[in-house]
């Protein structure tokens, strides 16, 4: 049986949390003067399933419309390294002609509307507002995996940890609660989270246990966390609120001093020594977190 485009955007796409991006209505409207040429074809695929390995050219193209998928590569040790994670919305596969890169993986069960890479990038040599309207999200995914870049070679492990959980806030479901703390549902598995964060599962363990007893961190379900105060949390992990949407305070920014002695408790927690020079003190001298989220507002 053929779909049309029509009945494809009626059944499927009325009842898609993205129903109202603007990329997926340009792709619709495309879709509808060329007869239905543009129709995407759903895919749903299980946890762990390997999409594309590494160096290896894509063979897909689409838009992720549930679920997380990740990017990793094997180091020359063996040991895997994940280098960023994708969320609903976020462009996968052969969009834009790219070469070759690292293996895309199923972080969780997910669903994408997948299209057919030569067809896509002929619409977009062929329509200027869908061309820019690609670009425009692929450039704002490019600007979130490089503030995860930054984050992973920036911050010490304690850092990085508590960095990864202001970060999930932007994009993995939260319910925020009245009195200013949020409960994240961190949808990856904590071995993701932990070859993402260059460290190990026993160490986020730890460094969890030392939040909750700080009052900052509450594990209240497996995968489900009440971050209490997430300035207090941004600014553990050297966050500039300045420059980062997400470490904004609701009673204005903690004490300097009880920062200091917060951090320098859960390190003593994980056996750890403290750093030598102060969080905020490098993160004031970096300048690609405010460029990134420069870019990320123009491009808003």
């Amino acid at each position: 049986m053929i779909i049309t485009s029509t009945e494809f955007y009626a059944t499927t796409c009325g009842s898609c949390p993205l129903k109202s991006r603007r990329l997926c209505r340009a792709i619709h409207d495309r879709s509808t003067r060329s007869g239905g040429e543009y129709i995407p074809r759903l895919r749903a695929i299980k946890a762990e399933t390997r999409l594309q390995e590494e160096d290896e050219q894509p063979r897909f193209a689409g838009i992720l419309r549930k679920g997380y998928l990740r990017t990793e590569r094997i180091l020359q040790d063996g040991r895997r390294s994940v280098l960023s994670f994708l969320a609903p919305g976020d462009l996968i596969g052969d969009v834009l002609g790219l070469d070759r890169g690292p293996a895309f993986v199923a972080a969780t069960n997910a669903e994408f509307c997948a299209f057919d890479p030569a067809a896509l990038r002929r619409a977009m040599q062929e329509d200027a507002r869908l061309n820019a309207y690609f670009l425009s999200e692929a450039m704002k995914q490019h600007n979130r995996q490089l503030e995860m870049v930054w984050r992973r070679g920036a911050l010490n492990s304690l850092e990085r940890i508590a960095a990864f959980m202001v970060m999930a806030v932007e994009f993995m479901p939260t319910e925020p609660l009245p009195d200013g703390s949020v409960i994240l549902n961190l949808k990856i598995s904590r071995k993701d989270w932990a070859d993402f964060s260059n460290t190990t599962v026993e160490t986020i363990c730890r460094t969890l246990a030392s939040l909750t007893e700080k009052g900052i961190v509450e594990t209240v379900a497996p995968s489900r966390y009440l971050i209490r105060d997430l300035g207090t949390l941004a600014q553990l992990a050297g966050l500039d609120s300045l420059s980062d949407r997400s470490a904004m305070f609701v009673d204005g920014p903690p004490n300097a001093k009880s920062l200091r002695e917060t951090q320098a408790s859960v390190y003593s927690k994980m056996g750890q020594l403290k750093p030598d020079r102060s969080t905020a003190r490098r993160i004031r001298g970096s300048t690609v977190s405010g460029h990134v989220s420069k870019a990320s507002m123009f491009l808003s």
